[in-house]
């Protein structure tokens, strides 16, 4: 690790590949992040051996992993044994952290977990993954409550869900737990290969099923490409959601077609969280549209929101050594513009903050739940 001048904040990024879009985005969320603590002077850093804080500047590190596993092992291992980063972020990606995260626990590293929501990842006995995200068994917790909340006659599911991954089954846990507890009856749970694209069948034989509720997950482009076979049916259907439906790519994917998709996310502007360290939400959006020139989307916020947190970690240790910046994480609570942060200390889980879910109405994105 380095241990003079600026503090390395390292992060492997999908700059190509499958994730490009949502790796770019990530690492412009960190980047945004250490702009804005650079302009104020710097991380507040308390050395050992009795020195005065000293205030640090940050300089961002990346390495493009390619959106494969090999590609992120690679840059994971370059940032801690050849650039010895004081603070390692992970890639986007279940699949690419899951990675990552091995890395990391073999060389005693801390992973600032902004980009894996998985809840696989924290079922490995790692001492030192540090979750940002609500885990994805948690995605959909609000769905059928909220279906049942506004047409108590809905009582029947269905789930169309890629077959590869952790992801796709963990979101869909929580559906299938809540129709069980709720008296919904679950049709279906068919799954498709994630590296389908057309979904037209797919789409008309679910359509033929007619349930109330609809759930689909899988990847990116399988959300996007089943949500446009979907459109034609949604007679079918009272409630549909997908996983992919609050990002912008799903926007541009349905154009007119948007409105009533329901889905899951992690943070909107219009979700007003108390803030008790770091700037607020329009600060926050503010230099996230200077740093790039894409719509701001959920990757960045995420990883800026785990800069602050691994900021507020490291003024709390009053050091940049891994065991101190875990131990203070797993014993602070507290809330940022992206909501309020606290972890199971004893895997790293997110426990502090739930998902919201929207809904696509005049072509906004319109907070339903809760």
């Amino acid at each position: 690790m380095a241990s003079l001048g600026q503090i390395k904040a390292g992060i492997p990024v999908s700059l190509t590949g499958q994730f490009q879009v949502q790796g770019k985005q990530a690492l412009a969320g960190l980047q945004a992040w250490a702009s804005d603590v650079n302009s104020t002077g710097g991380v507040s850093v308390g050395e050992t051996g009795g020195i005065p804080k000293t205030r640090r500047a940050l300089e961002v590190v990346f390495h493009d992993d390619a959106s494969t596993i090999e590609g992120v092992r690679r840059a994971t291992e370059a940032l801690i044994t050849q650039d010895r980063v004081d603070l390692l972020f992970g890639p986007y990606s279940s699949v690419l952290t899951a990675q990552a995260a091995a890395a990391a626990e073999k060389h005693q590293r801390v992973l600032w977990n902004h980009g894996g929501a998985s809840d696989d990842v924290y079922q490995q006995g790692y001492q030192r993954i540090i979750g940002i995200l609500t885990p994805a068994t948690e995605y959909l917790a609000g769905l059928l409550p909220l279906v049942r909340e506004s047409d108590a006659g809905a009582h029947t599911v269905g789930i169309l869900r890629a077959a590869r991954g952790a992801f796709p089954k963990a979101v869909t846990s929580a559906v299938e737990r809540d129709a069980e507890a709720l008296g919904f009856n679950l049709e279906f749970v068919w799954e498709y290969p994630s590296s389908a694209d057309d979904f037209r069948d797919l789409a008309a034989a679910a359509a033929g099923q007619q349930p109330d509720v609809l759930v689909a997950v899988g990847r990116i482009p399988n959300d996007l490409a089943l949500a446009l076979s979907l459109v034609e049916w949604s007679h079918a259907f009272k409630a549909v959601a997908v996983v992919a439906a609050p990002i912008d790519q799903f926007r541009q994917a349905l154009g007119s077609n948007v409105d009533g998709f329901l889905g899951p996310s992690q943070w909107e502007p219009a979700a007003r969280y108390p803030v008790a360290y770091g700037p607020n939400a329009a600060d926050v959006l503010q230099s996230l549209n200077r740093q790039s020139s894409q719509a701001v989307d959920y990757p960045m916020v995420q990883a800026y929101a785990a800069g602050l947190v691994a900021q507020r970690c490291v003024e709390t240790a009053g050091s940049l050594e891994d065991a101190a910046l875990g131990e203070a994480a797993s014993q602070l609570d507290f809330s940022t513009f992206y909501g309020r942060f606290k972890i199971d200390p004893q895997t790293g889980r997110q426990v502090g903050r739930k998902v919201i879910l929207v809904q696509w109405q005049k072509g906004r994105k319109v907070l339903v739940w809760p």
